[in-house]
């Protein structure tokens, strides 16, 4: 282990109250998607005591920052997203949310404060750092916008990003674990939002109309063979219609003139992506002819495929060992982040974060009124983060 590598160590240990008093009062203060201010204000005031350069792109929540090592080379971006959610929380935590029906019910208060630590950290060693480092603190990222944003302001450019990587907490892997996947660890998210149109009537006389409820109910079913039947057992694959709305009210005997249906489609491959989305088009456009009706189809590519790049693995791995936490194998989730945007534009990974301990309670979902994550994390998080951006500085 190399002496920036040992030094790293020895600060974690230093520096890990800090850390947690960080965490403790992000998990206080949430803010909503894009409502991020005193979030935005609280980043700002720790990366200028540290001396980091603010880069300002135009954004109105959410921080860029930059810190220039004292040797040229690469430029290493860490990105955190920084959004609660519209929760109540309901946790056994001993500092609860302070801010009525807001929660950081995902735990991106741990990713939050994992990428402050590793800030100072960075901070400390900044004259044995060959590049520089720059400090994504995303908002937005539960809206699924964050990321486009950051990418539309130039967050990528000057300087030019050569490697990102990215952390979320995971309530299934164990604390003083790091999950470390090469390949995709989550899946692309596209929506669809579907328009039926048959012809409305008296719900006694059924051969006078062209009821779309039957219609939708058609399609529904033959939605479930695209997974079943179309695509190959070997790649994963989900079609689910979440919502239909037809009719007024408890209207028991009107025929509707139309139905809307809202679903979602996730994969792992951009050929499943293009093939399942024709499959969907076909059976609303046919299914619906079928009948005498008219079917409609919107289909919105949301997120590509969290897929880590290959070329990153062995540095992200060797970062989490450097640090003496243990590398967990994960399995990938339909879930998806818009992490993946970044990946557009250079080579990205992104870690997942042990934060469960069934003996305080940290056993709870993303997105639960009990969510609760093992604050210890945070400095593994710290840690991790630190030591990627520098034995990516290494590598390229």
């Amino acid at each position: 282990m190399n002496d920036i590598s040992i030094r790293i160590k020895e600060l974690m240990e230093e520096m890990s109250p800090q850390f947690i008093e960080t965490f403790r009062h992000l998990h206080k203060n949430p803010e909503l998607s894009f409502q991020e201010y005193d979030t935005t204000e609280y980043i700002r005031a720790v990366l200028q005591e540290l001396d980091i350069k603010i880069l300002d792109i135009g954004l109105e929540t959410g921080v860029v920052g930059l810190l220039e090592g004292s040797q040229p080379g690469p430029c290493i971006a860490l990105r955190a997203d920084i959004d609660g959610l519209p929760i109540q929380e309901e946790s056994s935590s001993s500092y609860p949310s302070e801010r009525p029906g807001k929660m950081h019910a995902c735990g991106h208060d741990t990713h939050t404060a994992s990428l402050l630590g590793a800030a100072r950290l960075l901070a400390s060693v900044r004259e044995n750092l060959r590049g520089s480092v720059k400090f994504f603190f995303q908002p937005a990222e539960e809206v699924n916008l964050g990321a486009k944003k950051l990418v539309a302001l130039g967050c990528m450019e000057n300087p030019h990003v050569d490697a990102v990587f990215g952390m979320h907490n995971e309530p299934h892997v164990p604390y003083g674990c790091v999950a470390v996947k090469k390949g995709p660890l989550m899946a692309s998210v596209d929506r669809i939002n579907i328009k039926i149109t048959g012809k409305g009537g008296h719900g006694g006389m059924p051969q006078k109309n062209i009821d779309p409820i039957v219609v939708a109910a058609a399609i529904i079913q033959s939605l479930q063979t695209i997974v079943s039947r179309n695509v190959s057992p070997i790649d994963s694959c989900v079609v689910s219609i979440c919502n239909v709305k037809a009719g007024e009210g408890t209207v028991n005997n009107v025929t509707p003139e139309e139905v809307r249906m809202y679903g979602t489609v996730r994969n792992y491959s951009q050929d499943v992506q293009h093939y399942v989305e024709q499959r969907i088009r076909d059976i609303v456009e046919q299914v619906s002819a079928a009948y005498g009706a008219k079917g409609e189809l919107e289909y919105i590519y949301e997120l590509a495929v969290t897929d880590n790049h290959e070329q990153l693995f062995d540095i992200a791995k060797d970062a989490v060992e450097s640090i003496g936490a243990e590398v967990f194998d994960p399995i990938p989730v339909t879930g998806g982040e818009d992490f993946s945007e970044y990946m557009k534009y250079a080579p990205g990974f992104l870690y997942w974060l042990g934060v469960r301990n069934e003996e305080q309670d940290c056993i709870y979902p993303w997105h639960s009124p009990h969510f609760k994550a093992d604050e210890r994390a945070i400095v593994i998080g710290a840690g991790t983060y630190a030591m990627a951006a520098v034995k990516a500085m290494e590598k390229f």
